[in-house]
């Protein structure tokens, strides 16, 4: 039996209570690179660590004497060559008739130091990754706040550039046509023409005088726009609708329009504004018609829309309010469509001014959205409007944001 104690897959020492070892096994003396001489009669501290040795006389003894026994001590043994050892320790405490004798069992744990130091580069990488994560959300906050500040200072830049171009544009050939058309017209009456010759030069220079009138009217208009203060309220868009399919049944009596709309979402903005908007676009769907029958459908739905608009890569959705018109028109080459929104151009001999469309635009951009239109020859014109739900919830700072020269929020697809 004692050498099948010796031989037992764990470790065995006793000592007395002054630390005199008192018995070893084989498998403790080999694992220590003792022999059993060498340590029976010893004082115990031969085979503890410095850390063990402190642990054992302020805490191990002393609970073990109180308790009579210890369960699942973790203390660490020093081989002869000095390397450590780590160690599970089970003891109990035995009177004798030499006295008391400490006994002590235990397994080598070579693992459990090393999860430990796992569990503790664990804990501190997950302390570390959470502090990362915050300062990594703080960053991505900035990033983005710096993204849509970047994409609303390019919309700005964008849109400023295109009016300057626009009025340049005015300045420079719109408004210069018919001023040298009555220039010449005028110095033509001057000359004395026979009285058929004048009546027919004032008739000329009666219609630039109108056309110029409209231009002039249009850069009114649309500079108005630009200034106005945007005055937000919650609006039916059935009762909106109605108001505009009225005023335009009386000024194209003799023209059967049929407007076929299906409302799931209502609108917020300023209704002076957004009933300018939609008659202008409702009133295009009759100025070019194939007959004098029209057909209408308009549709209202709550959107997700993404409000980067010249930054590629980059998205942030927001709910919209989505507005299509649709008619049975004559419709016009999709290659123009992107320079339908211009101050004063015209695809159609029936068209006014051309100031219609870039009005629409300014309205949607002051309200925070975006317009596009698409079309086929003969078969008919869609415009698409996407506006915020909640334009109110962007404050009246942003609202001041949007006027010409100051920067501005915008939301789009």
């Amino acid at each position: 039996m004692q050498n099948f104690f010796d031989q037992a897959p764990c470790l065995y020492f006793s000592s007395k209570d002054d630390g005199t070892l008192v018995e070893v096994n084989d498998h403790l003396c080999q694992l220590l690179q003792y022999e059993r001489d060498e340590l029976i009669g010893k004082r115990i501290e031969i085979v503890f660590t410095l850390p063990t040795r402190i642990f054992q006389q302020t805490h191990f003894f002393p609970l073990l004497k109180m308790q009579g026994h210890a369960e699942e001590i973790y203390i660490t043994l020093k081989r002869k060559d000095g390397d450590e050892v780590p160690v599970l320790i089970n003891a109990e405490r035995k009177s004798t008739s030499q006295g008391a004798v400490n006994m002590h069992v235990g397994i080598i744990v070579y693992n459990r130091k090393k999860f430990e130091e796992e569990l503790i580069a664990a804990r501190k990488q997950a302390e570390n990754t959470l502090n990362e994560n915050t300062a990594l959300v703080h960053t991505k906050q900035q990033l983005q706040k710096h993204a849509e500040d970047l994409d609303r200072q390019l919309f700005v830049t964008a849109k400023q550039n295109q009016e300057l171009q626009q009025f340049s544009r005015v300045v420079t050939h719109d408004m210069q046509e018919p001023l040298r058309k009555l220039s010449l017209f005028s110095g033509m009456l001057l000359e004395g023409h026979g009285e058929k010759d004048q009546a027919r030069l004032v008739e000329k220079i009666q219609k630039v005088s109108r056309q110029m009138h409209g231009i002039l009217d249009g850069l009114q208009q649309y500079v108005w726009l630009n200034d106005a203060p945007v005055t937000l309220e919650g609006i039916s868009f059935e009762k909106l609708l109605s108001y505009v399919v009225k005023r335009l049944e009386t000024e194209f009596p003799s023209v059967g329009l049929k407007v076929k709309a299906e409302i799931n979402a209502d609108i917020e903005g300023d209704a002076e504004q957004l009933r300018l908007l939609f008659f202008h676009l409702v009133s295009n769907c009759l100025k070019f018609r194939k007959g004098n029958e029209v057909e209408v459908s308009i549709v209202s739905d709550r959107v997700q829309h993404n409000q980067f608009r010249h930054t590629e890569g980059r998205y942030k959705y927001i709910d919209h309010t989505k507005v299509t018109i649709s008619d049975n028109g004559i419709g016009f080459n999709p290659a123009y469509k992107t320079q339908l929104f211009e101050l004063f151009k015209r695809l159609h001999s029936e068209s006014g001014p051309g100031v219609g469309l870039a009005i629409c635009k300014k309205i949607v951009e002051n309200h925070h959205g975006s317009i596009a239109i698409d079309s086929m020859v003969n078969e008919g014109t869609t415009v698409s409007i996407y506006l915020p739900l909640n334009v109110a919830s962007a404050g009246d700072e942003l609202l001041k944001e949007i006027k010409f020269g100051t920067p501005e929020k915008q939301d789009n697809e």
